[in-house]
């Protein structure tokens, strides 16, 4: 079935912390074993006709219809080939993700001109968003959309420039029909790679602004 309550949260980013070994919070991105292994593609120069949508949407949540969201695949947002594996290794010593995330992050925070697009589920209590990630091509109990996938988008109106963090489980399976299942001839997102090399990371999290007492890592306002 479709995503439920999926929509674009419009914000502002306002703070950073990095923490260990915390799986409460709406994106989780620590890898906890083979069927959950996640891949990321970080987009440093995004060029996608959907960022046209974006502009000039107000701060807040916006309901998007099934279709009208993200998709990996068939908008063509991520060359697959480039993505990167997150082996699970819980004694290895790389952040990995993080290393590559937080300076997009912290850099998105220190500036006074940024607006955060974060693509996914709402909480029913409207408090946060989860399911930050691919929502389509999963085996098994899973909801999935057609244009509902998850990620986050960043604006520096000061040069007009797009930053982007995708994210994926291993297992997906690209090409998807039209309800977001794997058709016959789906691969899975890792046969899909180019030789990666295997990493152990930290987790980050994504919460509004209400939730800062909860530990959140990424803190985000969509007051004006």
């Amino acid at each position: 079935m479709p995503i439920p309550h999926y929509g674009v949260w419009v914000a502002t980013p306002t703070a950073l912390t990095i923490e260990r070994d915390d799986f409460s919070a709406a994106i989780n991105v620590k890898s906890i074993g083979l069927d959950s292994r996640l891949i990321y593609w970080l987009v440093n120069n995004l060029q996608n006709d959907f960022i046209n949508s974006l502009r000039g949407l107000e701060r807040g949540f916006h309901p998007l219809g099934a279709g009208n969201g993200l998709d990996y695949d068939r908008s063509h947002l991520v060359d697959f080939a480039e993505g990167t594996l997150l082996e699970y290794h819980a004694l290895w010593p790389d952040n990995g993700i993080i290393d590559q995330v937080a300076p997009i992050l912290q850099r998105a925070i220190e500036s006074d001109n940024v607006t955060v697009y974060i693509f996914g589920s709402q909480f029913p209590h409207g408090d946060g968003i989860h399911d930050i990630h691919m929502n389509q091509g999963s085996l098994g109990q899973f909801d999935h959309g057609v244009g509902q996938d998850g990620g986050i988008v960043f604006h520096y109106h000061d040069n007009d420039r797009w930053e982007a963090i995708f994210l994926a489980f291993a297992s997906q399976k690209i090409p998807t029909d039209e309800n977001g299942l794997p058709r016959d001839d789906a691969r899975e997102l890792v046969t899909l790679l180019s030789p990666q090399t295997a990493r152990a990371f930290d987790s980050f999290h994504i919460h509004s602004s209400s939730l800062s007492e909860r530990k959140a890592d990424v803190s985000v306002s969509d007051s004006k």
